[in-house]
């Protein structure tokens, strides 16, 4: 009547087992190798991301804005900014200009370095303020050491 075709089970490597048993294995063995190969992948993109940032950081180091650029936005400009982009003419290795990481972490130290910057009133003034505050200083000194000696 009716006839039922049964596979044999087969000796495999964890013992006996049916075919089926066989395609669940090849998952799990695939699965620690994908695991493996995603993280080399991982830590060769993060070395090289390392370099390319280092050498962003050296290209921006020498960056100043243009006198006039800097004098009208001072502090108002943000590190996204085009005045902030790398040229041509600034960077050692020209083919990093289409790198998204090299551009932007080139933009951040730009404006780093040029956020700091003051006018030469600013080191004028702060100049003037030390000097009168040491003299001050100089003057209560003699003040309190010669000031009892007068008066006896």
């Amino acid at each position: 009547m009716y006839s039922i075709v049964q596979s044999k089970p087969k000796y495999c490597l964890g013992g006996w087992r049916s075919t089926d048993m066989k395609a669940n294995n090849k998952k799990y063995i695939l699965i620690p190798v994908l695991c493996a190969w995603v993280c080399c992948a991982g830590a060769q993109t993060l070395a090289h991301r390392d370099s390319i940032t280092k050498t962003a950081r050296a290209d921006a180091k020498h960056f100043r804005l243009k006198k006039a650029v800097w004098k009208k936005y001072r502090h108002k400009l943000p590190y996204t900014s085009d005045y902030f982009k790398p040229t041509a003419a600034v960077v050692k290795d020209t083919a990093l200009l289409h790198d998204s990481v090299y551009v932007d972490t080139y933009r951040q130290e730009a404006f780093k370095t040029n956020r700091g910057r003051r006018t030469a009133g600013h080191y004028v003034l702060l100049g003037g303020e030390i000097v009168v505050g040491v003299a001050a200083a100089f003057i209560t000194a003699i003040l309190i050491f010669v000031t009892p000696k007068l008066g006896g």
